[in-house]
């Protein structure tokens, strides 16, 4: 089956010599590449075409490079969706993977993943991928890690069960292979506005359409996160998207579902509250009022059965009570116990300072003490040197 892999990239050009060469070991003879850069300003539009063709993509792979000139609103919808517009125009693409440009692949796990979507052809195929964290230079697991261990249990022709697995799951489309005629039926695309995090419910939208989802646990690519510019390190009010992402999600439910699925909008709740939990860790003190307040239009939607059934699956979590609070509209109270945490936090972040100061003198308190001490020894010798002689005398 032939691949269209869509690269997107902006402002990476440190990470696309690896991603490309990744890339060319990943590919096979048809496939196609399609890199779509979203206005980067670090010179990339100048580099990329070379780049691409000095990865070894070989001559039986095509290739494209789409530079849209200036960065589009959002993130990555406008231009992943510009990236399926070429893809999906030429009859022979068969499958569609997308490519963060600052990732990479790894190629064993990827074909592995390949070709267990050849074989069975499912609407969409998820596979794993491991996390690098750049300003730590180290490796970690997906927080979703843990559901893998599921996937067994499923009954081949349960796709209910499949689907809900899968919306579990982490939403990044980087990990999926999307077989490219149901994406031309439905006309799936990301949605486009002035937000970010476009991915999730372009996730929720391919699995409510999907026939079949399959997986495969397989590493296909390493994804890179706490590297300066990226979407996740966001502390401000533009998390608040989640909230009009859940609401689009919701209403994508009604719409396959005009009585509603309760099981689905349990799902997309604790979907919502899950990030919301993330959010509040990192939200600078600024964005606390617009965040609450826009979080409590939200919470609203859900009926009481879906919101005491999502509480359910959360009994551990601080968050229940506090969204709670905001569905009750209580802004101020919560916004309150936020500046209390914040002013705790600023507290013990001085305190670490000071006490790392006081750690840092210590080493010179020692010596001054030791001078001193010395200093004082040899007084007193002195002293007892003059009296010696002064008695001899």
């Amino acid at each position: 089956m032939k691949t269209t892999f869509i690269v997107t990239t902006y402002n990476v050009l440190p990470y696309l010599e690896r991603c490309f060469k990744s890339l060319a070991e990943s590919v096979e003879d048809g496939d196609r590449v399609i890199v779509v850069d979203d206005g980067s300003t670090d010179g990339s539009a100048d580099q990329i075409e070379e780049l691409l063709q000095q990865s070894g993509l070989g001559p039986e792979v095509s290739s494209k490079v789409i530079l849209l000139g200036t960065n589009t609103f959002g993130g990555v919808g406008v231009a992943g969706n510009v990236g399926l517009y070429e893809a999906l125009s030429d009859p022979t693409c068969e499958t569609i993977f997308f490519v963060d440009g600052d990732d990479w692949m790894e190629p064993s796990g990827f074909l592995d993943c390949r070709r267990k979507f050849e074989r069975e052809q499912p609407d969409v195929l998820i596979g794993g991928y491991v996390e690098y964290n750049e300003l730590e230079d180290s490796f970690r697991q997906p927080a979703d890690t843990k559901l893998w261990s599921e996937v067994k249990e499923f009954a081949p022709n349960d796709y209910g069960a499949a689907r809900n697995h899968a919306l579990r799951m982490i939403a990044v489309p980087w990990r999926k292979f999307y077989r490219a005629d149901f994406l031309r039926d439905t006309g799936l695309r990301f949605p486009e506005g002035n937000f970010f995090f476009e991915d999730n419910p372009f996730h929720w939208r391919v699995c409510l359409k999907a026939g079949s989802v399959l997986f495969c646990d397989a590493i296909l690519c390493a994804h890179r996160f706490n590297r300066p510019g990226q979407t996740m390190t966001s502390t401000g009010y533009e998390l608040s998207a989640f909230f009009a992402h859940f609401e689009t999600i919701h209403a994508d439910i009604r719409a396959v579902n005009p009585t509603g699925d309760p099981d689905l909008e349990v799902l997309a709740l604790v979907w919502l509250l899950n990030n919301m939990s993330w959010h509040i860790e990192r939200l600078q003190v600024d964005a606390h009022w617009p965040y609450a307040a826009r979080a409590a239009q939200t919470l609203a939607v859900p009926n009481d059965h879906v919101w005491t059934k999502a509480l359910e699956t959360l009994p551990k979590s601080q968050i229940g009570p506090m969204a709670t609070e905001l569905r009750k509209g209580n802004v101020s109270g919560v916004v309150g116990s936020w500046a209390q945490t914040s002013y705790v936090r600023a507290l013990e972040t001085r305190l670490a300072i000071v006490e790392e100061q006081l750690s840092a003198i210590q080493p010179v308190i020692k010596e001054a003490a030791e001078s001193v001490s010395s200093l004082s020894e040899i007084k007193k010798f002195e002293a007892l040197q003059a009296l010696y002689f002064a008695k001899s005398g």
